[in-house]
């Protein structure tokens, strides 16, 4: 059945042909009104990833060809080109007030400040100070005589007592899919390459180098997209040239940490491995970094 592309387009059912020289042809067929066709064939010939394209007008319509020769479908050995897609999503989370880079950078070794953080959790709990009168007044750790309570402290919970407990800031998601057939000569190092170093911490130096503990290259316009986010998204605390910051005596490293990979075979045709690493700062005590 046609794929009714609006009323000026449609997409026929493809075509498929095989040989044993030139392994699988896929061809897209489109027809319709000329100057939308002709809009069509200029969108695929900028995508540069068809084989051939052939745009044939007649009059008020047109019809166009698009070949896709050796597709991933067919083929064996390293003639084959694979299809690679590299993708980099924002992915805005929500966090804790409590998560806040600011909050996360005061020391809570101390005995101050450890007492500080429980009187904020008990007053917000219910645990309310009053005046002889009975009256809510403001907890005594604001207006304490001893210790001060650093003023980051006392920010959180001028932000709590009005129930703004979270907030919101991006954590980046790098995801990679990679498509191939059952021929292909280096599928076994794909998958393998997938399953080394998941649930460890790539640094931003090892992503961007790949080599050096075996991740997939990364492609121009990603490499110098992850370099500025890399440069400009450090977050507060985090040291610029190691990428860690100490957190209660515990090494945090800001860096990918690299989920388990998701597998797809297809009838012995292809086989497409996605896999993603997130950007945010982790604990080495509870994950290791790749090596």
């Amino acid at each position: 059945m046609a794929d009714v592309k609006g009323y000026q387009l449609v997409q026929q059912n493809p075509t498929i042909t095989w040989d044993k020289s030139a392994g699988f042809n896929y061809t897209k067929e489109f027809e319709g009104e000329t100057k939308a066709v002709r809009g069509l064939f200029g969108r695929y010939v900028r995508d540069g990833g068809a084989s051939s394209i052939r745009f044939e007008p007649d009059g008020a319509t047109a019809k166009l060809y698009v070949n896709y020769a050796k597709d991933v479908w067919g083929g064996s050995s390293v003639a084959e080109t694979p299809v690679e897609i590299w993708e980099l999503d924002g992915n805005d989370q929500e966090f804790s007030m409590w998560e806040h880079p600011l909050i996360k950078a005061v020391p809570m070794t101390t005995t101050a400040n450890e007492e500080f953080r429980n009187e904020i959790k008990g007053h917000l709990e219910g645990t309310i100070q009053t005046d002889a009168d009975g009256d809510a007044k403001e907890p005594a750790f604001l207006t304490a005589s001893g210790p001060a309570c650093p003023a980051d402290l006392i920010s959180l919970y001028r932000h709590l007592e009005k129930e703004q407990d979270s907030f919101q800031r991006p954590q980046p998601t790098l995801r990679h899919t990679f498509t191939f057939s059952q021929g292909y000569n280096y599928g076994a190092t794909v998958i393998q390459r997938a399953f080394g170093n998941v649930n460890r911490i790539v640094t931003p130096a090892q992503l961007l180098s790949n080599a050096t503990i075996g991740e997939p290259s990364l492609d121009a316009a990603m490499s110098t997209s992850l370099a500025n986010i890399h440069t400009y998204s450090v977050p507060t605390g985090v040291s610029t040239s190691t990428g860690q910051q100490t957190i209660d005596g515990i090494v945090h490293q800001w860096g990918w940490l690299k989920g388990a990979p998701r597998i797809i075979s297809e009838g012995r045709r292809k086989v497409t491995v996605s896999q993603e690493w997130k950007l945010e700062l982790w604990s080495t005590w509870a994950y290791s970094i790749a090596s």
